[in-house]
């Protein structure tokens, strides 16, 4: 068949489809509230005829193929909104309705969970995007009211621990998450030091996270885009208030109108206060003297939103945080080991967005913003005592060791001893302006440029002493930290996207371009992205994407890699670099039951590692029948060349993930459906490789299966549980132990020699953790977890109350965060010792609104 045949044939059929739908009914229209704002989500059915949609992100909806000649009631009703219903007659004619509803009090004082929540509409392309109410934030077991760790629970997403609530996606870093609040980027968006994170759910709007094949709009990351929205302040009141309080912490939200600006303002401010509770406690025992401040951290935001004039609105939003540790292990400790810190940081954001709206179907935005993040600590302290004795000395028995050797003229033995500072200091100035056009019902286009400044500065200085840097020099796998380092580095990031949305019919396509100037590679980048939507039927949608993304170095993404590379020295760098395959469905089961399943692949190029150089390294061989605790028990240290890591940065690795999820949710809706909740399995593989091994990846976790699901039991009672299930994470276990051997500088010859280091007690030895073949070989023991929270509502001296009870590992599973391994002197035999997360934790607490 030829190119004009078969491409005729096709036209014939389009005009054959398109005489034939002319012959039904259509209704569309907008779906807005009281000040004229669209409604994303809300529901639009003719319950007679079956048919139903939900309104767009711009309020818009389109019911098509429906029955002439009859009349119908369409209502339109979203939560929080009265139902508006209106009678039409249908007929072969195109009907245009628009709903305008208005705001009212909702009867259910728990979670109300909406179908619009995670149910995408069938034309929109993106894969990949889970969706979490601000409500199941607050009141979703274990996830101490914090928006990443109601994330962790979602398909494709795990963490590295109880202890952070940094999100790990489909095989790939924290650091390669992109974090967006309120159109402005977040560098560290974490507090306590990473155990939860900046995000209020009392004040969040919306929660949209994107685990891959993200649209043009977003770049410098290769793996996810965390897209969140603060809501605005309450117009129907002057005042209105809430106050939230635990064992932990408290939280106080204010908000009113501005009447005669026709905007709002909404204030909150958190502060944890259990460390004014511990440190009393702690230097009353001894442990700690002088002035302590246990971990913790207090913030403030301020969001206006003003609407003057009906085509134009400015948001104007303030955040600033502290999070202050401070603690000086006492005098009179019990441990030989001793402590000393002081940590303070800060974040800061101020940000204002101008939105003119002339036309129903013309957005444009423009977003000017400052973001600083910046802190410094001084520490130090002495360890080590549990690699003295194989186990934790005390300061009395280990001040008589000294004694005693000291007097029988013998080595004395002394603790790792470590000081130093740092500090660090990144911010970014940007002006962002992004345009959506829609040119019809079939046909939008958006776009946006932009320009950021971006600073960043690392100081530090350390001390380490001769045994640690033997220790450090043991592990060829450990990048050599110079003792003191400070670089700052000033940038600018320049960039523009342009994406076009299609819908033919049931096909829709998205196309995109995105180009990227990093300045601190002075290189730039094109790329190319492609997402489609097909929608089957009413009720199943199949979707897929492709995307080429690049990452630019920065001294702020390696604070969330927790890893050190000197960017001075780094050079002729590349971008990283991944390429997004992804395909997926989701169908509608029933009207509450929803199911997806999707699978991907992701390829990673010219990933940014230390530098491994060849150079000398020494072992020495045991020598049969002789003690292996004495010096004669060894040969003489044999150079071979070896590799070694240094902190410079090189384009020189690459890897792969893939997997498949699949998610079963119970939708349940206000008054109805009181079973609540979804459970996702995810499988996925990640991998690394570099210089011919193919490693796995440090978060490389096979397996994950979660279930969350909640009751509503009365209107007086909710119950949320959640249960966990991780393979366990890679790790590299020692294959046994080996002298360590010191490498010095003869005085008299200036040659160097090395050899094996002895003290006291004989032979000094270190763990083996052989090469690349050995590394993350070995599977941590598998996670699992249950938490519950029980939340209870009444009405006192006529405010609303609420009070819960959240229960975290209520089983008291001992997980596995790390091993480490201590060598026994007398067999020689390797101890391990294992660290653990979370053990069984009960809160309690309440909130009020007034």
């Amino acid at each position: 068949m030829s190119f004009f045949t078969r491409h005729f044939g096709y036209a014939i059929v389009f005009l054959f489809a398109t005489v034939c739908y002319a012959q039904s009914a259509a209704v569309r229209g907008r779906i807005s509230d009281e000040n004229k704002k669209p409604l994303a989500g809300a529901t639009i059915a003719i319950t007679a005829l079956k048919k139903g949609v939900f309104s767009d992100k711009n309020g818009y909806y389109v019911l098509q193929n429906l029955t002439n000649g009859v009349r119908v009631t369409i209502e339109s009703r979203m939560i929080g909104y009265e139902t508006a219903t209106r009678e039409i007659m249908l007929d072969n004619a195109e009907i245009t309705i628009n709903f305008t509803l208005k705001s009212c009090a909702v009867k259910s004082q728990g979670i109300e969970v909406t179908s619009s929540r995670r149910i995408q509409e069938q034309n929109d392309t993106r894969t990949s995007v889970l969706t979490v109410d601000p409500r199941e934030v607050k009141f979703k077991a274990g996830a101490a009211e914090d928006v990443f760790r109601a994330l962790q629970t979602m398909p494709g997403v795990t963490t590295p621990s109880d202890f952070s609530s940094q999100l790990i996606v489909r095989g790939s870093g924290p650091d390669q998450n992109l974090i967006v609040m309120d159109n402005i980027e977040i560098f560290n968006p974490y507090r306590l030091y990473g155990f939860v994170s900046m995000f209020n759910p009392e004040t969040v709007s919306s929660v949209e996270f994107i685990t891959g094949g993200f649209p043009a709009r977003y770049s410098d990351r290769l793996s996810a885009v965390l897209d969140i929205a603060n809501r605005e302040g309450t117009k129907e009141h002057a005042f209105a208030g809430k106050l939230n309080m635990s064992l932990t912490n408290a939280n106080v939200i204010a908000e009113g109108s501005l009447t005669a600006l026709n905007g709002s303002w909404l204030l909150s401010t958190r502060r944890t206060y259990y460390d004014l509770i511990a440190a009393p406690i702690i230097k009353s025992t001894g442990t700690a003297d002088g002035d302590i401040a246990l971990p913790n951290f207090r913030d403030a935001q301020l969001k206006i939103a003003l609407q003057p004039f009906s085509q134009h609105k400015l948001t104007i939003i303030g955040i600033t945080s502290r999070d202050n540790t401070e603690l000086t292990s006492g005098v009179n400790r019990r441990q030989a080991d001793s402590i000393s810190i002081y940590d303070a940081s800060f974040n800061d954001v101020i940000g204002g967005t101008w939105t003119y709206a002339p036309y129903n179907n013309f957005v444009a935005n423009v977003t000017l913003s400052y973001y600083n993040n910046r802190g410094a600590n001084n520490f130090g302290g002495t360890g080590g005592s549990r690699n003295i004795a194989g186990g934790d000395l005390s300061h009395e028995d280990f001040t008589r060791l000294q004694d005693s050797l000291r007097k029988a003229g013998r080595d004395v033995p002394t603790l790792f001893s470590i000081e130093g500072k740092t500090s660090f200091n990144f911010s970014k100035a940007a002006l962002a302006t992004n345009i959506d056009w829609k040119l019809s019902d079939e046909h939008a286009i958006e776009v946006g440029f932009g320009y950021d400044d971006i600073t960043t500065g690392v100081d530090f200085e350390v001390k380490f002493d001769p045994r640690l840097r033997a220790l450090q020099a043991a592990n060829p796998r450990m990048p050599k930290l110079p003792d003191a380092f400070g670089s700052t580095v000033q940038f600018p990031r320049l960039w523009s996207f342009a994406q076009d949305n299609i819908r033919m019919g049931a096909l829709t396509i998205q196309p995109g371009l995105r180009y990227d100037f990093f300045g601190a590679l002075q290189r730039q980048y094109i790329s190319p992205r492609f997402s489609a939507s097909y929608a089957v039927n009413p009720i199943t949608t199949i979707r897929a994407a492709w995307g080429v993304y690049y990452q630019s170095p920065g001294y702020e993404k390696l604070f969330d890699r927790q890893l050190f590379l000197d960017l001075t020295v780094g050079e002729n760098l590349r971008a990283e670099s991944a390429t997004h395959y992804i395909a997926g469905i989701e169908r509608m089961i029933s009207a509450e039951w929803q199911i997806r399943a999707e699978a991907y692949y992701k390829s990673f190029s010219d990933l940014i590692l230390q530098e491994k150089l060849k150079g000398l390294n020494y072992r020495a061989d045991p020598i049969p029948g002789t003690d292996l605790k004495k010096r004669e028990g060894w040969t003489a240290p044999v150079a071979y060349i070896g590799d070694s890591l240094t902190s410079k940065p090189v384009n020189n690795a690459s890897g792969a993930s893939y997997g498949f999820e699949i998610m079963l949710q119970k939708i349940a809706s206000e008054g109805q459906n009181t079973l609540y909740g979804w459970a996702s399995y995810s499988f996925g593989v990640a991998n690394r490789c570099r210089d011919g091994f193919v490693i796995p990846f440090n978060f490389d976790r096979r397996h994950n299966f979660n279930i969350v699901g909640g009751w509503k039991v009365s209107d007086d009672l909710d119950i949320n549980c959640t249960w966990t299930y991780g393979s366990g994470f890679p790790w590299t276990q020692p294959i046994g132990i080996k002298p360590r051997i010191v490498e010095y500088v003869d005085s008299a010859t200036g040659q160097k020699t090395a050899q094996i280091d002895v003290d006291w007690r004989g032979v000094v030895f270190d763990l083996n953790r052989g090469g690349d073949e050995n590394f993350n070989r070995a599977r941590l023991p598998d996670y699992h977890r249950l938490d519950v929270r029980a939340t209870t509502y009444s009405h006192w001296f006529g405010l609303q109350w609420s009070f819960y009870l959240d229960i975290i590992n209520l089983y008291n599973r001992r997980n596995i965060i790390s091993r480490s391994f201590s060598i026994n002197r007398e067999t020689l035999a390797l101890e391990m010792r294992e660290t653990a997360m979370l053990p069984i934790l009960p809160t309690i607490g309440f909130s009020v609104i007034f």
